[in-house]
């Protein structure tokens, strides 16, 4: 009897590979298309395909899509020179909110505020990143290791015992 391996995950498709690579810099659709020479419908195609290679639902946001890409290392994170920033406790649990949930109520819940009061908090930690949008603020805190697996459940576990 032959003993079972796992397979490895399979890739991205070339084309999937080539829309993701400019999502991890925060490019809007309409910047990736320009870039690639692409329709804006076939970038939303091929994100549509790599949310589903990922498993991340129809409705995830970019920064969720992002993480999950760069998790599984189907993409490199983006190239950045600059130190990591230092985040607060509050900081570091929207962060982390950011990697799980896509709607304001959801990561408002996750962070104890209010989910009027979630656009203010991500735009805070956007300047104070220098990130152009939550989904390059993904692409950064995975350059800076602000993401690692221990740092992820200790905060996901604060965030829940709050």
């Amino acid at each position: 009897m032959t003993a079972m391996t796992a397979d490895p995950i399979a890739p991205l498709s070339a084309a999937a590979k080539r829309v993701t690579a400019r999502l991890v810099y925060g490019d809007t659709d309409d910047a990736i298309a320009a870039h690639l020479y692409l329709s804006v419908h076939g970038v939303r195609s091929q994100l549509q395909a790599a949310r589903r290679h990922v498993g991340c639902p129809p409705g995830a946001s970019r920064a969720v899509l992002v993480h999950a890409l760069l998790t599984a290392r189907h993409v490199d994170p983006p190239a950045c020179q600059r130190p990591a920033p230092r985040l607060d406790e509050n900081e570091q649990r929207l962060l982390h909110a950011l990697t799980r949930h896509s709607r304001n109520a959801e990561i408002g819940a996750a962070i104890n505020v209010s989910a009027r009061d979630v656009r203010v908090e991500i735009d805070s930690l956007l300047a104070k990143t220098c990130a152009d949008n939550p989904a390059h603020l993904m692409g950064l805190a995975h350059v800076w290791g602000l993401l690692d697996d221990t740092a992820s459940a200790s905060a996901l576990s604060a965030a829940g015992q709050a």
